[in-house]
């Protein structure tokens, strides 16, 4: 029998000037509300710029429109649960692709509404979904057809805001979210005493609604806010996070935490007593997978850079466990997400993770092929390294994502941090475009979760041999 829960419980608000023009509860300065939008002649949406910020609202700021509210977490949150706000943002992509086919101006090396088309791709990806975006993206290409050529400089920023980096990020964190969805109910239950685990059930030693998912979403949740409110890492920020998820629910799938690990709750404890930023070693039990099954926004916001990826995947680990081995395991995983959310295959991507070199012990348990290994030799209890090993090999077993993930959970024991663990990966390698329709659509909270991914891929282009934010004002 399920037990009652409240709804999911996230801690942001969304920021009222949006959120009150896309209620229609004011107007811009042009006296437009935001059904009159779609109402505009050409020559209307030629002559009039700030509309476009407030119905394709993104993260950057505009230097033509001082006025225009910026997208915060909250909002976009809110906008994308929003079914009205939705189907206007599609209906408004379609109103702009007419004024584009309608229109020649635009057909230039440069143009103002290169500008609109960028932003309009970026929130599109952001709010909607990827497949949106890309699909906009194509439309413009195939309207300018020979002109698309001279467009070098816009193309740019184009490609960069539809490129499949953004959907690997987001099949990496909500990949984490299915896997631990999915597992949840048989988690702690030894493998082959329970029936075949095909889908999403209710259930479990946590009585959670269908769909509903555990600590390691929520920790993961946890982490992206942290690193997007601070654009980088802060260990206080995180642990006092962790602690608000802990004590009031915020984060979680039905406003209640459950599944904190013992060292966890632990390096939680200490930290409200002493301010404490890292974890203490402590008896015989740190080397548990809790901070493995959370990792992945820390890779999917250094997704331009490996050395920064992995040390992020390390202090957030020592945060909470106070273990070698546990933050060795995290900077390989670490390693091996960067290079799948950077295109590599697995293989590739694993040799090249393992030749940044590790301890023997690690590399004696995972350096070797997995496929073919009876899983009587996989255990899937709470130590890291068989967490990982057990990941990995339902990964070199299987040939999608969902069966990567369903083998995970039916090894049983720690059914959804193994599944979650191996979620990270396959969603990295498979992305979320790729994954079953049925498996999104049953995930609680499935949008915060996107859009949470989003914010986390931080768009770059390559300038002079450095690295920079592909903002969508900036050329």
């Amino acid at each position: 029998m399920t037990i009652a829960h409240a709804s999911p419980k996230w801690p942001h608000e969304p920021g009222t000037k949006l959120k009150d023009f896309h209620q229609e509860r004011t107007l811009l300065s042009s006296g437009h509300r935001r059904a009159d939008l779609l109402k505009l002649t050409d020559s209307e949406f030629e002559r009039h710029h700030g509309f476009i910020q407030w119905a394709f609202p993104t993260p950057e700021k505009s230097y033509n429109n001082f006025s225009a509210p910026l997208l915060d977490l909250g909002a976009a949150i809110w906008l994308s649960e929003d079914p009205e706000s939705i189907s206007f943002l599609e209906k408004m992509s379609v109103r702009f692709l007419k004024f584009l086919k309608d229109n020649t101006h635009w057909k230039a090396a440069y143009n103002h509404n290169h500008l609109r088309i960028t932003r309009i791709i970026h929130s599109l990806r952001m709010l909607h979904s990827f497949e949106l975006a890309q699909w906009f993206h194509e439309q413009v290409i195939n309207l300018a057809g020979d002109s698309y050529a001279m467009m070098e400089r816009p193309r740019l920023y184009w490609d960069v805001q539809s490129s499949t980096l953004n959907d690997k990020i987001a099949g990496s964190m909500l990949g984490l979210a299915i896997g631990d969805a999915l597992g949840a109910p048989v988690e702690f239950t030894p493998r082959g005493e329970f029936p075949f685990v095909e889908g999403y059930q209710d259930g479990g030693r946590f009585h959670l609604p269908v769909g509903a998912w555990t600590d390691d979403t929520a920790m993961a949740l946890c982490l992206a806010d942290s690193l997007v409110h601070n654009d980088g890492f802060d260990a206080d920020d995180l642990l006092q996070r962790l602690c608000n998820w802990a004590e009031h629910g915020e984060n979680s799938s039905t406003g209640i935490s459950v599944g904190i690990g013992q060292n966890t709750l632990r390096a939680l404890g200490e930290y409200k007593r002493t301010g404490r930023l890292e974890a203490e070693a402590f008896g015989a039990k740190n080397d548990g997978n809790g901070s493995l099954m959370r990792l992945t926004p820390a890779v999917c916001f250094a997704s331009h850079h490996l050395e920064t990826a992995m040390e992020l995947a390390a202090l957030q680990s020592r945060t909470t466990h106070a273990s070698p081995i546990a933050e060795e395991c995290c900077r390989l995983t670490a390693a091996l997400i960067f290079k799948l959310l950077n295109g590599d295959d697995y293989y590739a991507a694993k040799e090249a993770a393992l030749a940044l070199g590790w301890t023997e012990h690690l590399t004696q348990a995972i350096g070797s092929p997995l496929a073919g290994v009876d899983d009587v030799l996989v255990p899937s209890g709470g130590y890291v390294l068989d967490s990982l090993r057990a990941s990995l090999w339902c990964i070199e077993n299987t040939k999608s994502f969902e069966n990567a993930v369903l083998l995970a959970v039916n090894l049983g024991d720690d059914a959804d941090t193994t599944a979650a663990i191996t979620g990270q990966m396959a969603g990295a390698m498979y992305g979320y475009a790729a994954m079953p329709q049925n498996l999104k659509d049953g995930l609680v909270g499935e949008r915060r979760l996107y859009v949470t991914s989003q914010f986390l891929a931080r768009n770059v282009l390559p300038s002079n041999g450095r690295l920079h934010l592909a903002l969508s004002e900036d050329f």
